[in-house]
């Protein structure tokens, strides 16, 4: 199952691999897109890679909030953005961590034990960065509704691996992939079933899914929503 999702994580860090680094107009798969500020009830100041531009949205965004989106320009010039939908707030760019996710496993698999003794001990040192504390103390309430969470930079890109510790049978997962969007799906006798939803990452994850190494059904979803998100509980240490 733990290289079924570093096969899937594998195929969103090929695309940055091989994109700009700056905005695609023209993007075959979603893009990220951040709300700087809202400027009357109908026009936003947006950032897209590395442009800002502002646009009309007759859906409300929030000022600060990140969503994934569709994103095309028309031979005259005219952007358009489609299919907005809001990123997990634990996808924020503070909360990822360059661990390995081999750190926590054995010769069994993923070892629940090993993780949650790692996470106690980091969070009991005193000089431990504030910020990497609360993304231990996420990461370790997620262990407490007995779902692994997993913030991971893997090749400089953001990978949100969460699987639930519930079910030996069916193994449902969820992954925040940056060229991928949100997808979510269970694992079982080597067969995958995922969902995703973005009709380009559909297509693109039918087309590289012989890399998987085995039989994947994958449907579009309206909505896909965490496992755990930071929504789920009360963690504020600002103060």
């Amino acid at each position: 199952m733990i290289s079924t999702l570093r096969k899937l994580s594998g195929l969103s860090t090929d695309i940055a691999k091989t994109s700009s680094s700056s905005v695609n107009f023209n993007a075959n798969l979603p893009v990220t897109i951040e709300v700087l500020k809202k400027i009357d009830p109908l026009r936003y100041r947006l950032r897209v890679g590395r442009k800002e531009l502002t646009t009309k949205s007759q859906k409300e965004l929030i000022a600060g909030k990140k969503y994934w989106a569709n994103f095309s320009e028309s031979k005259g010039g005219i952007l358009t953005i489609s299919h907005l939908y809001p990123q997990p707030s634990l996808f924020d760019d503070a909360l990822f961590t360059p661990l390995e996710i081999d750190l926590f496993c054995n010769d069994e698999g993923f070892n629940s034990t090993l993780f949650k003794t790692f996470l106690l001990e980091n969070l009991s040192r005193e000089e431990l960065d504030k910020m990497l504390f609360q993304t231990y103390g996420y990461m370790l309430l997620a262990l407490s509704k007995y779902v692994v969470h997993l913030p991971l930079l893997w090749n400089a890109q953001k990978h949100m691996v969460q699987f639930s510790l519930l079910g030996t049978q069916n193994i449902s997962f969820y992954m925040a992939l940056e060229h991928l969007g949100p997808l979510r799906g269970t694992w079982s006798n080597r067969q995958l079933n995922l969902d995703v939803m973005y009709e380009k990452s559909l297509y693109y994850l039918q087309k590289e899914q012989a890399k998987l190494g085995m039989i994947t059904q994958i449907r579009l979803a309206k909505e896909i929503k965490p496992l755990f998100d930071s929504a789920d509980v009360i963690l504020d240490i600002k103060g």
